[in-house]
């Protein structure tokens, strides 16, 4: 580490401040991160840590008060080890004021499917209450600024075929879109309920054996029932996690369901579909063609020869969205 002359101007393009709060919940006395600090008067980047190095409580106290008067500086060299700990603990994006849009979308990549696919290989109480505070951490990040929304669209994950936990995400992105651009019609409980319903709908579809969802060749009778009665398994398994809200369980549901009749396991029609089903069985059906090549872009041109399957406001409010986010 050296001395680093640098303007004012290019100062938050190459390097970003640290707040005191992701310094403290950094590995107490050995830090993953090389940290500069900043002397004004000669506009200059001293080195002030090295990473990994041993420190002593004295010092740390001294990094972290440092950080408070606000020239504890980070380079942005370093921005995957940063953002690699930021998704261990998502609500830190809540309190960095310095990280970028882009940085923040690529920490949600990273940090949101990992915590589906923890509970998706091990659906137990303590993976569930992970990814149900991960996800609340994105409402809300996306609620303070809805324009966030549009970043994140533009940013999905392309070709997840072979990836469910991407494909999870991307619903899940999509699905709160239209969740959110039909706010009003819900209350603040139902919001929450059907934002961790879309984030964890696949779970029923990730128990079945590897091989028989990727298989290539025909299913077995036994294979398709299982494949067919999917969506009815991942709700049970909610409900053995004393689960219950039926927002959140309808999404596990009925996310292959649509409005003609015409989907799986009920064949559900109609008045038949609850609201968050509706928006879960859009969501998944984008999400799916996203999976086979479709850019988002595309979605526009493609969902329009599908509309009597689904649900007219959302399906509008998602053209909407999404000429609003690509054309204009």
């Amino acid at each position: 580490m050296k001395n680093i002359k640098i303007d004012a101007a290019s100062l938050n393009q190459e390097f970003y401040q640290i707040s005191p709060r992701i310094l403290e919940s950094f590995p107490k006395f050995r830090m993953p991160v090389n940290l500069y600090l900043f002397k004004e008067n000669i506009a200059s980047l001293q080195p002030l840590y090295k990473k990994e190095t041993r420190l002593q409580e004295e010092e740390r106290e001294n990094i972290i008060n440092l950080a408070k008067e606000g020239v504890v500086f980070v380079s942005r060299d370093d921005h995957p080890i940063y953002s690699k700990h930021i998704s261990k603990q998502l609500d830190l994006i809540l309190v960095d004021k310095n990280l970028t849009p882009t940085e923040i979308i690529d920490i949600l990549k990273l940090a949101i499917p990992e915590k589906i696919l923890e509970f998706y290989e091990q659906p137990v109480k303590p993976a569930w209450e992970q990814l149900k505070e991960d996800v609340l951490v994105l409402l809300e990040y996306v609620r303070q600024d809805p324009y966030r929304l549009k970043g994140l669209l533009k940013n999905l994950f392309t070709q997840t075929s072979e990836d469910l936990t991407k494909h999870t995400y991307n619903a899940g992105i999509i699905g709160l879109s239209i969740l959110l651009n039909m706010s009003r019609e819900f209350k603040e409980k139902e919001i929450i309920f059907i934002t961790l319903g879309l984030f964890s709908y696949e779970l029923g579809f990730y128990r079945i054996p590897k091989f028989i969802r990727e298989k290539k060749s025909n299913l077995t009778p036994e294979e398709q029932q299982k494949l067919f009665n999917h969506p009815t398994t991942s709700a049970n398994i909610m409900r053995k996690l004393d689960i219950r809200e039926e927002p959140l369980l309808n999404c596990h549901l009925e996310h292959h369901e649509f409005l003609d009749g015409s989907g799986y396991p009920r064949k559900l029609s109609g008045q038949e579909l609850s609201t968050a089903g509706r928006i879960c069985s859009l969501a998944n059906f984008s999400a799916e063609l996203l999976a086979q090549g479709i850019q988002p872009i595309q979605l526009i041109e493609v969902l329009p020869s599908q509309s009597k399957k689904l649900d007219s406001k959302a399906y509008t409010g998602l053209l909407n969205i999404l000429t609003d986010t690509f054309v204009k």
